[in-house]
């Protein structure tokens, strides 16, 4: 259809007490500000940047013009999404290419009922809409839009502030026409449906990237500038307004496109905020000064007569000042549930302040049975979802914050402030947490990286150290740290427990002999096994000394220091302890109770490191039986000891045995813990290993990339039981003869092990060996020694000349020297070894399925077994203890 676009010469005329004046309007200036009666409403053009969006131009294209859509009733099409993501300029550009289609294009300024008015009066001033003889009243511009014949478009524009009702009073009546709203509320789909709507999210990389370029002046095609501009645009995560507004700095002169992301790391609120550097979308705010306009919206409702409207306003003023303090994904609705419900602690000593005694109750009232009333909670919520300064998750409860929009909740308050919000986000997130770890698995890990990122936040407001001691935060958070395998940090939590509670209570109270306790269990996480070792015997002599030796909490303490025992390759002392544990628990708890079975695990995973593997398989059948029998087939513990069970058979090269229990332990898991739990993921890495035993390498590397990927989605890139994975797929790739695509991951193994874990951890010197066995295969031999010499040294002063480890590295390298034609420097060696080995009589049955150059492959695969092997018990004897802070 061609048409008359009214608005397309329209710009030289304004509408003045319904007579026209010839004036030619700069539209950057006049949209969007107009105040007086009666302004034509002007469509604004496009920017002439303007860049990709295909996709959701095409979706309207469909909608609108959908040539198998018989009926003439009117369309309605809504668009929505955040401030500055570009929902106007699609409109523009929809609007600009179908021009030919619509033979009246109204544009409508919706961000109130004011402007909306004063759009309606405008229309009157037309001349086609003069011929109808209209009063220059809105309901008879209306009424001569819903009497059109042609094919017209009535856009409204900004529609953030209204509700669908109101929006909707404005609607012209009939049958005909098109509608386009824009929003930032996702509730307008009330008026159009929600399949006739489409929220608009970032561009593409490759689009931002040439908006970028086009907005700062620079040729899109040339080559030179994209690595610059990709790093820009990730760093504003492809927000459209945002690389707009980089764009017109960068072209001001007062800096380069290389040196912007300089400029923005120490003046970010600036750039993002101050109106001078707003860029040529014709948007006329910032990037800031759209989401604070949002914000001085809920600030006035919160200030109004009506008590429901501005509950709900100050609820949500209450969220945004801290959901900025957690991270800006996976906020979930259970962190305020859990802390509603917390009981309030009891400080041993009044010099030891709590965060629970600063919960802010604000958002967590009560109901008469106890509950929490999330009434106000959602109101809040509510708010914050129609102005999209939030989006819902994927599951009921869950939001999340874009994290331009995260940043700039901390960016708009003042040093004081922020310090304020973060303690108080800090306060609630271990309210949230429960002492006795009882929470589901999946919250607990959404939980420590809320967590993580408000213990960040803090430290980044001039504030080093973090928040200020509180001893149950302290406590909790360093526990579910270490659960979580952020052992460093963990550390420096436990660590300042301890060192409070010492100063504070004294050494020999309970609280402080418990931390000590903590800290030992962190130092062996950490591969510290000596200093773990030295805390340990300090518990265990106090708890004897205190409480007795039969009581239950000394009993533990014996049985950590025999876990650290076995971590020293000290596997006599260790069977010695476990023995003396299972003799207490048989006398005092019975020989049926669950903490007793736990103790014959635990002699059984010793037997199976001294390689008594038959003696370690008849404990484990005991032990699988007993649990069954006690606690059901289907309790997590008892698909532990079928697990544990399954390792031993492996070592016993019953490997048909282990697949038919490893295969039931994975399909038990599936069903009770769901296939993303980290034990189902064991399971899995498990049975790969399994199928490495059986020399099925192609199905173990299938597998092994499968549990790779699963762990980077649920644990993160850096967690300790990923970079296990990648290590475990490694040695698959050794043993299919992919040599170079294993030393590849063994580097980046070794280097995030350095890296997370520290040099001298025995995970480290573990990868290091692993390397160098890679490096040997690949005839890199000079490569290789270096490495292996390095281990040797490591191994002998953290683990001592005796470690079947130290052992077994000073034959790597040996073999390694032999092959460089250092035969007298391998000779020796070779003497030495044996000499040791005499002494340590388990050092040969341990490493007898493993050759010498494949020795570091069975550690590794110790190391990722371990959920499903010996933790399974430390958890029942050491964690457990660790999270029982009533012990």
């Amino acid at each position: 259809m061609s048409g008359t676009n009214f608005f397309a010469g329209a710009h030289h005329f304004v509408a003045s007490n319904n007579t026209f004046e010839s004036k030619t309007i700069n539209i950057h200036n006049n949209y969007g500000n107009r105040t007086s009666d009666g302004v034509i409403p002007l469509m604004p053009n496009p920017s002439n940047r303007f860049t990709g969006r295909t996709e959701v131009i095409a979706e309207l294209k469909r909608h609108f013009f959908n040539t198998t859509d018989s009926s003439q009733k009117r369309k309605f099409f809504l668009l929505y999404g955040m401030g500055g993501i570009g929902k106007t300029q699609i409109c523009l550009k929809f609007v600009e290419e179908m021009s030919d289609c619509f033979s009246f294009v109204f544009w409508i300024d919706a961000s109130s009922i004011s402007t909306i008015t004063q759009g309606l009066k405008g229309v009157c001033s037309l001349s086609a809409a003069q011929l109808g003889g209209l009063d220059g009243s809105p309901e008879s511009a209306l009424h001569w839009i819903g009497s059109l014949k042609e094919n017209y478009i009535m856009v409204f524009d900004n529609a953030d502030i209204l509700s669908p009702a109101e929006l909707e009073a404005y609607l012209p009546p009939g049958k005909g026409g098109n509608i386009l709203i824009t929003s930032r509320n996702s509730t307008m789909r009330n008026l159009t449906l929600p399949e006739n709507s489409v929220e608009v999210s970032e561009m593409g990389e490759n689009d931002a990237i040439e908006l970028l370029l086009k907005a700062s002046y620079l040729d899109p095609s040339l080559m030179e500038f994209q690595a610059e501009t990709s790093k820009i645009v990730k760093e504003l995560f492809c927000l459209p307004l945002a690389i707009d507004q980089a764009g017109a700095y960068i072209v001001s002169g007062a800096t380069t496109i290389g040196d912007y992301l300089t400029k923005y790391s120490e003046h970010r609120k600036t750039l993002l905020s101050h109106s001078e550097f707003t860029g040529a979308s014709k948007y006329n705010r910032s990037v800031y000064g759209t989401w604070e306009l949002s914000y001085k919206e809920i600030q006035k409702r919160a200030e109004s007569d009506d008590p429901h409207r501005a509950n709900a306003a100050n609820s949500a003023m209450l969220l945004l000042n801290l959901f900025p303090f957690f991270h800006h994904e996976g906020i979930t609705e259970e962190i305020f549930s859990y802390a509603a419900l917390q009981k309030d602690q009891k400080t041993s000593n009044p010099k030891l302040p709590l965060a629970s005694s600063m919960l802010d109750q604000r958002l967590l009232p009560l109901k008469k049975t106890g509950a929490w009333d999330n009434f106000v909670f959602r109101e809040g919520i509510r708010i914050l979802l129609s102005f999209s300064l939030i989006k819902k998750g994927p599951s009921d409860g869950l939001y999340a914050m874009h994290p331009l929009v995260h940043t700039w909740g901390r960016d708009r308050i003042l040093l004081n402030e922020r310090k304020q919000c973060c303690l108080m986000a800090y306060v609630t997130l271990s309210c949230s947490l429960r002492w006795n770890g009882g929470q589901p698995y999946g919250f607990r890990r959404v939980l420590v990286t809320h967590i993580r990122a408000n213990m960040e936040h803090s430290r980044s407001e001039s504030n080093k150290n973090g928040v200020s001691y509180l001893d149950d935060a302290y406590d909790k958070f360093g526990i579910l740290l270490l659960e979580q395998g952020y052992l460093k940090e963990a550390e420096s939590l436990i660590n300042e427990v301890l060192d409070t509670r010492n100063r504070i209570l004294g050494v020999e109270h309970p609280d402080t002999i418990r931390a000590m306790k903590d800290l030992a269990i962190t130092y062996r996480s950490l591969g510290k096994y000596t200093k773990a070792q030295k805390l340990e015997r300090q518990v265990l002599d106090a708890r004897t000394r205190i409480l007795g030796v039969e009581h239950p909490s000394t009993i533990n303490a014996m049985g950590n220091l025999a876990a650290t025992y076995q971590n020293l390759g000290k596997y006599t002392e260790a069977e010695k302890l476990e023995m003396q544990v299972l003799d207490a628990r048989n006398r005092i708890l019975g020989v049926e109770h669950p903490s007793t079975i736990n103790a014959m695990a635990n002699i059984a995973a010793t037997y199976r490191s001294l390689g008594k593997y038959t003696e370690a398989e008849k404990l484990e059948i005991q032990v699988l039986d007993a649990k069954n029998r006690i606690l059901g087939v289907e309790h997590p513990s008892t698909i532990n000891a079928m697990a544990n069970l399954a390792t031993t058979y492996r070592k016993l090269g019953k490997y048909t045995e282990a697949k038919k229990l490893v295969i039931q332990v994975l399909d038990a898991r599936n069903r009770i813990l769901g296939v993303e739990h980290p034990d189902t993921i064991d399971a899995m890495a498990n049975l790969a290993t399994t199928y490495e035993n059986l020399g099925k390498y192609t199905e173990a590397e299938k597998l092994k990339i499968q549990v790779l990927d699963a762990k980077n989605r649920i644990l993160g890139v850096e967690h300790p039981s990923t970079i296990n994975a990648m290590g475990n797929l490694a040695t698959t790739y050794q043993n299919l003869g992919k040599y170079t695509e294993a030393e590849k991951l063994e580097i980046q193994v070794l280097d995030a092990r350095a890296k997370i874990l520290g040099v001298e951890h025995p995970d480290t010197i573990n990868a290091m060996a692993n390397l160098a066995v890679t490096y040997q295969k690949l005839g890199k031999y000079t490569k290789a020694e270096k490495l292996e010499i390095q281990v040797v040294d490591a191994r002998n002063r953290i683990l001592g000349v005796k470690h079947p480890h130290t052992i077994l590295a000073m034959e790597n390298l040996a073999a390694t020297l032999r092959h460089l034609g250092k035969h007298t420097e391998a000779e020796n060696l070779i003497i030495q070894a044996p000499k040791v080995k005499s002494r340590v009589p388990e050092a040969e049955s341990l490493y007898t399925i493993a050759t010498v150059t494949h020795a570091q492959e069975a550690q590794e695969t110790q190391l990722l077994n371990a959920q499903s092997t010996i933790p399974e018990e430390e958890i029942s004897d050491s964690v457990q203890v660790v999270l029982n802070v009533q012990l």
